[in-house]
């Protein structure tokens, strides 16, 4: 029995990391490349822009499954990586979210029933297992290859992951009624110089930020300065202010680069058919039986 449940263990560790971290492989191999080889070379007479297609740099891809731990043990010997114990999150100092006291338990929590699949249920899992859309700011860690065009009145953001898009209008409309709340929120820009700055309000609240359930409300506002400190590298931070979640506002940085590969963006639609490995499990925990 104990070899079995080390074996059940393990496949559910196998389970939740693949889908924490196949993102992370593909980057991984990816910016191995960069590393190895020249830089491809932004779009010809561009300069410094944002546009492109991007991913998330060498020792940044961690963030996917903790912003302030990385991704160490069974999830990294899975992603065939070493393991990054790096906070992305650089205000305040210490790299750690600044939780009130109730959130900081709710998230814990949540880390805990992760780490014992037994305890999984369908409300305590990362809503990228069951495919919903990665939010703000973690479209930018946790869906792979993205592509930025810029247009005279606004800027498309689009992922391989879930088929998500982004469209940040930066003509100066207002932003949409508080009532009205959506995943990836309402996103309004302005340019200061090469950079954009996109302010999003109208989140709906369900999207975690990382995989072990670090989370914001519908009532957040997230701030982001997408700037490109050379021709294949942006710099991206993103600023939470959440006083319902949060005792101060706090920010998180990554870096991305250029895909060396120049890949064409296709449509990754998340699971086969949507199935979460691990879901008639919890079906029979919660309903008392297991799909046909």
């Amino acid at each position: 029995m104990k070899g079995y449940g080390e074996r059940m263990r393990l496949r559910a560790v196998t389970i939740l990391a693949t889908i924490a971290l196949v993102v992370a492989v593909v980057m991984l191999g990816s910016t191995r490349i960069v590393a190895q080889g020249a830089a491809p070379a932004a779009p010809a007479g561009a300069g410094l822009t944002i546009e492109g297609a991007w991913i998330q740099a060498p020792g940044d891809v961690q963030s996917t499954y903790s912003l302030e731990f990385g991704f160490t043990g069974d999830h990294a010997r899975i992603a065939n990586a070493a393991p990054v114990n790096r906070s992305v999150v650089i205000d305040p100092p210490d790299g750690r979210i600044p939780f009130q006291p109730w959130a900081r338990g709710a998230r814990d929590a949540r880390q805990e029933v992760h780490e014992d699949y037994t305890r999984l249920t369908s409300k305590n899992l990362d809503g990228r297992a069951k495919c919903y859309l990665a939010g703000v700011p973690r479209i930018v860690t946790g869906a792979g290859l993205m592509s930025i065009t810029r247009f005279p009145d606004r800027v498309t953001m689009q992922t391989e992951f879930a088929h998500q898009y982004r469209m940040i209008y930066t003509d100066g409309r207002p932003h949409l009624h508080k009532s009205l709340k959506l995943w990836n929120g309402d996103a309004r820009g302005r340019w200061e110089g090469d950079a954009l700055v996109v302010e999003t309000t109208n989140l709906n609240g369900y999207a975690w930020l990382d995989l072990i359930g670090s989370f914001i409300s519908s009532e957040a506002t997230v701030v982001e300065r997408v700037a490109p400190i050379d021709t294949n590298t942006i710099d991206w931070t993103a600023t939470v202010t959440d006083s319902s979640v949060f005792t101060r506002p706090w920010t998180t940085r990554w870096r991305l680069v250029r895909d060396p590969e120049r890949r064409e963006m296709w449509e990754q639609a998340c699971i086969e058919g949507n199935q979460f490995g691990l879901w008639p499990d919890i079906r029979e925990r919660e309903f008392g039986h297991k799909p046909k």
